[in-house]
């Protein structure tokens, strides 16, 4: 997909829309949604989320969620916009262009940090971002994702190391399973990935990683974060609020027992991996849903990057943390 089609499809999807499910009243008088329809891929970046769901924390906080998987961030967007769901989990970078051409969204929380990387096949000799200073204009095939968080890391590692699109031949993919099945045909040589299919992606297939989210955007470099409709959070902010508790505390849970985590993620069948690659690749992206300790200063650099590449002529409006800041007094 070429950039001018992306920045018109995503344009597209910046009208108005209705929050499109009936109110209903709790047992403590909040006016709450009989369904919170959630919108999500499949990144362990979504382990809040999905541990939350498995362990019934959101229906003991009075909320009846509804997650529904979406193949790409575009399509998790547009949903959003159009009503289909209320929240979703997301890469930052799509957010903001979102948020850019004017669609009514906002990003209230994080979900995952780290866990992207720039991975070459282990046949291409290509061991390090050196190497692949080395192989530059010799037609070496990189996939990445437009936009997406992916395109932004790849973009600034190989900034950083004088760099640039034209230097490869550059291959567009539409959703990450289209990616990883690409690297696994050696249709590509180097693909930025997501946990946990750069796990797989490396002890399943020979991948090398050469360079990672962390080491481009800092240590608090996240991934997705958690995004609503202006409306939801307006008309409904205690249903938001108890959403964010759960997200929280299963950020804590999480941390506090990755093997339990595990358990539970895996019986879940949440991943579209083995349990031994959701073993591995869990600590390698963890939950970060607290963006108020540093989060938010780790996408400054990707969206520096952003305006730079013309995705954006201003950094927009977007985060909008009141309600995480009310309800991390609670947890």
């Amino acid at each position: 997909m070429k950039r001018r089609q992306f920045l018109q499809s995503t344009a597209a999807v910046a009208g108005a829309a209705t929050l499109g499910s009936a109110t209903t009243v709790n047992a403590q008088g909040f006016p709450q949604p009989e369904v919170i329809r959630i919108g999500h891929l499949v990144g362990i970046c979504m382990s809040p989320l999905f541990y939350g769901h498995a362990t019934g924390m959101f229906k003991a906080e009075g909320l009846n969620v509804e997650l529904r998987f979406v193949p790409n961030p575009g399509d998790g967007l547009a949903a959003l916009v159009s009503g289909a769901i209320q929240i979703a989990h997301v890469p930052f970078t799509n957010v903001i262009v979102a948020a850019h051409n004017g669609a009514p969204v906002r990003t209230i929380a994080g979900s995952g940090a780290g866990g992207i990387f720039l991975i070459a096949q282990g046949s291409s000799g290509i061991k390090s971002m050196a190497d692949l200073v080395k192989a530059k204009g010799k037609g070496v095939k990189i996939g990445a994702m437009r936009l997406n968080t992916f395109e932004m890391m790849a973009f600034r590692a190989l900034a950083n190391n004088g760099l640039k699109y034209d230097d490869f031949n550059m291959v567009w993919f539409n959703d990450t399973l289209s990616m990883a099945a690409a690297f696994e045909a050696k249709a590509v040589d180097v693909v930025t990935h997501v946990e946990p299919f750069s796990t797989n992606l490396v002890d399943k297939m020979g991948g090398v990683p050469i360079a990672s989210n962390l080491e481009t955007w800092g240590k608090d470099g996240p991934d997705c974060v958690t995004n609503a409709r202006m409306d939801f959070i307006e008309k409904y902010p205690e249903a938001a609020r108890r959403y964010l508790r759960v997200l929280l505390r299963a950020d804590r849970l999480i941390r506090g027992d990755m093997a339990k985590a595990v358990d539970i993620l895996d019986k879940g069948k949440y991943y579209r991996v083995d349990r031994e690659t959701l073993r591995a690749s869990l600590p390698r992206q963890l939950p970060q849903v607290d963006l108020t300790q540093g989060g938010d200063k780790g996408m400054e650099v990707a969206i520096k990057d952003m305006l730079a590449l013309g995705y954006i002529k201003k950094i927009p409006e977007v985060m909008d943390l009141r309600l995480l800041r009310e309800t991390l007094k609670t947890v």
